[in-house]
């Protein structure tokens, strides 16, 4: 699995948008256990949550995998550059 960890949630939002708007299908990484819904029917959440739910928003899972060709990772690559060139992500 590839991932990007980006600045903030807004960020995340904008650049999947961003890689759709190009034909990338790329998604969130996950929610944190402590917030799904498993996690808040049978879980306990000990403490402050103080950097789980934060940091977790900024994960970007990238749609890279075995079988790609180079020539689409190097498209997935130069597209995400081109945002955080243009977008000032």
């Amino acid at each position: 699995m590839y991932y990007i960890k980006v600045k903030n949630y807004e960020v995340r939002k904008n650049l999947i948008e961003y890689l759709i708007e190009n034909k990338i299908k790329a998604v969130f990484h996950y929610v944190p256990l402590h917030s799904s819904p498993a996690g808040e029917k049978y879980g306990i959440f000990k403490g402050e949550d103080i950097y789980t739910t934060k940091e977790s928003r900024r994960i970007l899972r990238l749609p890279m995998y075995y079988d790609l060709k180079i020539e689409e990772v190097d498209y997935i690559v130069k597209t995400i550059e081109n945002f955080f060139k243009t977008k000032k992500g």
